[in-house]
């Protein structure tokens, strides 16, 4: 995802300061570098804190004191965003935010105020992403590390921190916990691009079918089971009918009768002459005659509002496809209209003709027309991407809907049907006694239940098209399929991973290295035995294959054709495991001690990630100690954003100007 940083943003309790502004280059190595108690290692609390962190992790002290509103500018595709979030004070976090989606001047920032709230914000940054509305895993409880993926689960692949960017046991950013290591498992497969938006709606779906099959199974089951002691209890109904009287010449029982020839004799008791005698309850008939009316006014609503889900559910399926094409559509003609922008900055206002020598600028206007026109494709292209998960989450809320009013629907029909029944029975039957009359309704509920159970197979049909169903998603979702496609994933960016190993100058770059997805490390074969990540020793290597776990996997998600991890990365410190408090005073750029050429790899494999044969590579923001002298021979991929010097007297020469400190 074309999501990046171009400003941090602090504005100052004191009303009548300057705001600070640190500003990012989109497609460089921005580096902030200078000596200890700076600030530097608080610009990854602050983004992390900006982009909905559940607590402020910013250090406590002068920048908390000073500061009342942090703040990013963030790039998405072609538009602008300003995310704010208030300093908490005494509290773990401050649920105030501000976010304008607007931006045009970045010279003239509004200052922030509480506009809305932490929650709105998590799900502003999860439309952008395109996150489907679904769960990542079939567990049911809601604060399981399966719940729904979030675009707060990529911090995992944003951050290095210092404690972080050389550790043997944790690799990822946040993974030293069970929960967030659970969740970081959980969502690999869709980040890697073994699982897409269109499987986890199939997984959503069968999950929702197997729920509905278990339930009929059920009953199917407990009906089954009440059946097993039928003959007895239908023996048991035939000897006190007769005991009643309620059965006329009937013969003696028999050991081998079956159950048809009790339901035959019984059946007939209905019609039987004994029942002329029995008294109907008062008003009776009048009350089942009412309930039968409001049985029926319910399944016309019921059936109306099913018209009116369904017509809206093929509304929204239309709609996803044709958004689908139109999107298609924009694609092909931004491809052919890319070469544009190479040529509106090659092509000037005013253009001499080499064959008549004249002055025109036609083409410059032309040019400069088909740039506006492919931006406004851009922007269009865009927004239909962050519509997709909204459209996703109506179409499953449709379909639930659609599934609970059919099965009120049948419910309606069936209490209809039984009602019916016991309407006419009412004007036949005329009640003696009272246990009399309990006998008869219970033989009646149980000659409804041999019905349903031996003769109504509706429940059977209505298992067997389930059953059909899940059978067939299951086919589309193997899991078998899904655990290759991971592999093979899996395999592609541990190649990248040491590729850019052998750049960072790791001890043996030609072992073999394997990301691990479920112990969340990596794993070396050498000799005929395999390491883990902490089993190799030596922060130098544990430094580099952070870093070339981070550059692999970015490069991995840049060419995926859905991608929701957004495309920055920022490192605090990588060159600690180099001594850097002796780097940052070294000024003689002609003495390299063994130390510096260490540090100087790790801006090689920036290089390698920043070739011409990426077109948009991942943005990084570097944290250093180190100074000019480890990346002089790369200055053509660094953007040096600030350098914090004691020596330098300015008032530029810390996170907080010295300004706010007066």
């Amino acid at each position: 995802m074309n999501f990046k940083i171009e400003q941090i943003v602090l504005w100052p309790k004191d009303i009548t300061k300057q705001t600070r502004k640190l500003i990012f280059k989109l497609d460089k190595v921005n580096i902030i570098t200078g000596d200890s108690q700076k600030g530097k290692s608080s610009i990854i609390p602050i983004i992390d804190y900006c982009l909905g962190s559940s607590k402020c992790t910013i250090p406590v002290g002068v920048i908390r004191e000073k500061t009342e509103w942090f703040g990013l500018v963030i790039v998405v595709g072609s538009k602008r965003m300003l995310i704010a979030r208030k300093e908490p004070g005494i509290h773990i976090q401050s649920a105030e935010v501000y976010i304008d989606d607007e931006i045009t001047i970045l010279n003239e920032l509004p200052r922030p105020y509480g506009k809305t709230n932490t929650k709105s914000l998590k799900n502003k940054l999860n439309e952008i992403s395109g996150m489907p509305q679904l769960t990542l895993s079939d567990n049911s409880d809601s604060d399981s590390p399966g719940k729904r993926a979030s675009f707060r689960d990529f911090s995992a692949f944003q951050f290095q921190p210092q404690h972080i960017v050389a550790n043997p046991y944790t690799l990822f950013f946040k993974a030293d916990t069970a929960e967030h290591q659970e969740r970081l498992k959980n969502i690999f497969p869709l980040v890697l691009g073994a699982i897409d938006k269109k499987t986890l709606l199939l997984k959503q779906e069968l999950k929702l079918l197997e729920q509905e099959l278990q339930k009929k199974q059920k009953i199917r089951n407990e009906m089954r089971r009440i059946s097993n002691n039928w003959i007895l209890q239908l023996r048991d109904y035939y000897s006190k009918a007769r005991e009643y009287g309620l059965l006329h010449n009937a013969p003696d029982v028999s050991e081998h009768w079956a159950a048809y020839r009790y339901i035959t004799y019984l059946k007939e008791i209905s019609t039987s002459p004994t029942r002329r005698i029995l008294q109907v309850e008062k008003n009776a008939t009048e009350r089942a005659v009412d309930e039968l009316n409001a049985l029926t006014e319910n399944e016309i609503e019921i059936s109306r509002e099913i018209g009116t889900q369904r017509n809206q559910l093929y509304k929204l399926t239309n709609l996803y496809k044709s958004e689908g094409q139109f999107h298609g559509s924009l694609k092909i003609q931004e491809e052919r209209i890319e070469p544009v922008r190479w040529l509106a900055d090659l092509v000037g206002e005013a253009e001499v003709c080499i064959f008549c020598g004249a002055v025109n600028n036609k083409a410059h206007e032309d040019l400069q027309h088909l740039k506006d026109h492919l931006e406004k494709i851009n922007a269009s292209s865009n927004f239909i991407e962050s519509s997709y998960g909204i459209l996703d989450r109506e179409i499953i809320k449709r379909k639930t809907m659609l599934s609970e009013l059919e099965g009120s629907l049948n419910t309606v029909r069936k209490q209809k049907e039984l009602l019916q029944v016991r309407s006419e029975e009412l004007r036949k039957i005329r009640q003696t006694e009272n246990e009399v009359y309990r006998f008869l309704g219970r033989l009646e509920k149980a000659l409804e239940d041999y019905v349903l159970v031996n003769e109504d197979d509706t429940l059977q049909i209505e298992i067997f098209e389930l059953e059909q169903k899940v059978n067939s998603i299951k086919q589309q979702i193997d899991p078998k399929k899904l655990k290759d496609k991971l592999e093979r994933q899996i395999d592609r960016v541990s190649q990248d991973i040491m590729r850019y190993a052998k750049h960072l100058g790791v001890e043996n770059p030609d072992d073999t290295i394997l990301l691990d997805t479920v112990n969340l490390t990596l794993r070396k074969k050498s000799g005929g035995r395999e390491d883990f990540l902490w089993e190799i020793g030596s922060g130098a290597n544990w430094m580099g294959y952070h870093i070339a776990t981070m550059l692999a996997l970015h490069d991995h998600f840049a060419n995926l054709e859905w991608n929701a991890v957004p495309q920055f990365l920022v490192i605090d410190q990588p060159s600690q495991v180099y001594f850097p408090d002796k780097l940052q005073k070294l000024s003689d750029i002609d003495y390299l001690p063994e130390d510096i050429l260490k540090v100087q790899k790790i801006f090689t494999a920036f290089d390698y990630h920043f070739s011409p044969r990426r077109e948009n590579p991942t943005q990084i923001i570097l944290i250093e100690h180190a100074d000019e002298i480890t990346w002089q021979s790369h200055k053509h991929i660094v953007h040096v954003v600030k350098r914090w010097r004691d020596d330098d007297p300015s008032e530029d020469n810390a996170l907080i100007p010295k300004d706010w400190l007066t």
